[in-house]
């Protein structure tokens, strides 16, 4: 009975039906609370659930007491040290990001994480999601030294698990490389960009817009050390994709105007208006 009322939860969540969700998850809450012969993991996946869906709401202040109630049960029931404890701290961590409370979100990522290594194992994706979310975290503390530690643990972990030409690894490379970019060390970045160019060619194709996001991204790097001529290049197949993809839509324009300012940037005003006169 509650795994079909938790499922019917999680397709209305996953169908953006958001409050029709909401009100559902609320009602199995209010049945599992009152009901002293449900299992504890059916009332902590209520909570879960329900929290997710506040969260995706921007109700943060909802959502996070649930996330402790949830959490606090499964300690009790389960012990601290148990999987399933670290996936309500990860998401409770990321709600303290999201609220602008990067230290405790910092310290429920790095718990998060410790249990996963030592229960589940340091090869695991659950490993990877607490990786990636320490980095953002971190990275947004201006942590940089830890940054390119946990982006590098990731990246190594990604090629393990899913392949070294793996969509996954690309998009590691681009987490990487962004970092170095963010540093101004575009030596470092540029190969990185290239390789998860060539992981995006070759998953998706020549014309996919997961294609022209790694072209803007190669481009700006290549701007930033003088290869204007192919960082040109680059933004036009980019603008031309999304083009393609989306027609006059945001994202073709955002891609246009990246295109605009980077003529402008190297004084070209004739260029520039010519994309200009297309974003009209």
């Amino acid at each position: 009975m509650m795994e079909e009322i938790n499922r019917k939860v999680v397709e209305l969540f996953r169908s953006g039906k958001y409050t029709e969700a909401e009100a559902y998850a609320k009602d199995a809450l209010a049945k599992v609370e009152k009901d002293e012969t449900v299992d504890f993991h059916h009332v902590a996946t209520c909570l879960n659930n329900l929290a997710e869906i506040c969260r995706v709401q921007d109700k943060l202040d909802e959502a996070i007491p649930l996330w402790k109630r949830a959490l606090a049960i499964r300690e009790e029931k389960q012990g601290i040290q148990h999987p399933e404890v670290a996936i309500i701290l990860n998401n409770l961590g990321g709600g303290y990001f999201e609220l602008g409370d990067y230290k405790q979100a910092d310290i429920l990522f790095r718990r998060a994480l410790q249990i996963l290594e030592k229960v589940v194992g340091p090869e695991s994706q659950a490993v990877i999601s607490c990786l990636n979310n320490l980095a953002a975290v971190n990275m947004t503390m201006e942590r940089y030294p830890v940054v390119k530690t946990y982006y590098q643990k990731v990246l190594i972990l990604t090629e393990k698990i899913s392949g070294p030409d793996s969509v996954e690894v690309g998009s590691s490379l681009n987490s990487l490389a962004g970092y170095y970019e963010r540093m101004g060390r575009y030596a470092e970045s540029e190969p990185l960009y290239r390789r998860a160019l060539e992981i995006a060619e070759k998953n998706f194709g020549p014309h996919h817009p997961h294609v022209a996001t790694s072209l803007s991204n190669l481009a700006g790097v290549l701007t930033g050390v003088g290869g204007y001529d192919e960082a040109e290049k680059l933004l036009i197949r980019a603008a031309d994709i999304m083009e393609k993809n989306y027609g006059s839509s945001a994202v073709t324009r955002s891609s246009l105007e990246n295109l605009v300012e980077f003529y402008e940037g190297l004084g070209k005003a004739s260029q520039a208006a010519s994309i200009r006169k297309r974003l009209e």
